[in-house]
């Protein structure tokens, strides 16, 4: 039978080399991964001595203050809910080439977003409706946020990375703007949400709510877009050369838009989970550089959906592991941000993560 023109016909026994190529790349990428981790572990504890604490007293409060009881770990579930989002609000414009930095500010639109729609929405909607528009309102202003610099970068080719951060600052001047102006209250936050406008509580005895599931549900719906879609698949050919792909009839400005404002979605989700799920309100300074730290949480995944939960869960119970340390040791919270700087740098120098500036590789 005739082989298409184009393609090969090849026997089963060519694709060995390249699946013993794949798994001694895998194999190294994981050692690369536990160098980085054990080089983190024996910096930190050289500080933790320093301090004049045991190192493994320091440890045992670190995974006490993440897992060490149910409602730690819900709490450490909560903030991996909102690093899923924002590893995923990196991950997608990321994977077509282009570096949202912005993730920061479409977390905080979307935040301002949640508490306007969830204090000014009518009294007469069932809960579940107000829930649901909120949800989807600050979904979309994510998804604007995202926008601009995706239209920007398609039609006047502008840098991505300045207009994404500079973006990061408008957004977080307007969630001030809310807090001390249009819904102020006596503390240092917008009015709270009324408590049928908030996500329930799915695990009892712990703080964890359906914020969890919606950022869950946020993994699959970006896992299903990139490997099971057409959008998903421009996404990456534009990613692997964006030249190639517009000379093979693709639209590039338009999947740059998409890219973005799909990636400016998810932050703004994280912004909703935040107001309905963890804080009941805007409040001042509530995101502790998540959307930055969402970067961190897609690159460590290689960009990977999936792989974005357990990436997420690891810096989330970095973060929240800290609270326990200064607990039972008296340290200082601020070292566990020392730990989170450690790692991502010990994960770029031992090529765990590896960045490459999109328009250079053009």
């Amino acid at each position: 039978m005739a082989t298409p023109q184009g393609l090969e016909q090849r026997s089963p026994l060519r694709s060995l080399p390249s699946l013993t190529d794949s798994l001694r790349s895998r194999r190294e990428a994981l050692l690369r991964l536990l160098a980085a981790l054990a080089a983190t572990l024996a910096i930190f504890s050289a500080l933790i001595a320093a301090l004049g604490v045991n190192p493994l007293d320091a440890f045992s409060a670190y995974w006490e203050g993440a897992a060490g009881n149910k409602f730690n770990f819900g709490q450490t579930l909560m903030i991996a809910s909102l690093l899923a989002c924002t590893g995923l609000a990196a991950a997608i414009p990321f994977q077509a080439h282009l570096w949202n930095v912005g993730g920061e500010g479409q977390l905080w639109v979307g935040a301002v977003a949640a508490a306007a729609l969830a204090l000014k929405l009518p009294d007469g909607l069932a809960d579940w409706q107000a829930i649901t528009l909120t949800v989807i309102g600050a979904t979309l202003a994510g998804a604007l946020w995202g926008f601009i610099p995706g239209i920007l970068k398609a039609t006047a080719g502008a840098n991505e990375v300045i207009t994404s951060l500079m973006l990061v600052f408008i957004g977080i001047a307007l969630g001030n703007y809310a807090i001390s102006t249009l819904f102020p209250s006596q503390s240092n936050q917008t009015e709270s949400v009324p408590f049928d406008r908030l996500l329930p509580n799915i695990w009892t005895g712990t703080l964890v709510t359906a914020g969890v599931l919606l950022a869950l549900g946020a993994v699959v719906f970006a896992f299903v877009l990139m490997s099971g879609t057409s959008l998903g698949f421009k996404i990456r050919a534009v990613g692997l050369n964006r030249n190639t792909a517009r000379i093979s009839g693709m639209s590039t400005g338009r999947v740059i838009v998409l890219s973005f404002a799909i990636g400016g979605a998810f932050g703004g989700l994280a912004g909703a989970i935040a107001v309905l799920g963890i804080n009941g309100a805007l409040v001042a300074g509530f995101s502790a550089n998540f959307g930055f730290l969402g970067i961190a949480v897609a690159l460590v995944a290689r960009l990977k959906p999936l792989w974005i939960i357990p990436s997420a869960l690891l810096f989330a119970g970095l973060r929240t592991g800290s609270g326990g340390l200064q607990a039972q040791t008296g340290i200082s919270a601020t070292v566990g941000e020392i730990l989170v700087t450690v790692l991502v740098v010990l994960l770029l120098a031992f090529g765990v993560i590896r960045l490459r500036y999109a328009e250079a590789a053009q």
